[in-house]
C-alpha cells in the first residue's frame, strides 16, 4: 500500500524547507491546517500503517 498520508502533519512552510526553497512572499497561511489529511478512520478500521511515518522519514530514507 502507497502512503495516502503520514502520521505527523507538515505545513507548507516544511514542505518549502524539505525541497530547499523560499516560500513565497506575503507570510503564513492564516490557517496552517487547511489541507491537512488524517489517518485516524484508516488506522482503526482497515489497520492502516503508512509505510513512512512522516515526510522526512521518506526524505531520509531515499523515498522521494
Amino acid at each position: 500500500m502507497d502512503n495516502i498520508a503520514d502520521d505527523a502533519p507538515v505545513t507548507v512552510l516544511g514542505i518549502h524547507q524539505l525541497l530547499g526553497v523560499e516560500p513565497p512572499a506575503g507570510g503564513a497561511d492564516p490557517d496552517p491546517c487547511y489541507g491537512i489529511a488524517s489517518t485516524d478512520r484508516l488506522r482503526r478500521e482497515p489497520g492502516y500503517r503508512p509505510l513512512f511515518p512522516t515526510l522526512w522519514s521518506a526524505r531520509d530514507a531515499g523515498a522521494l
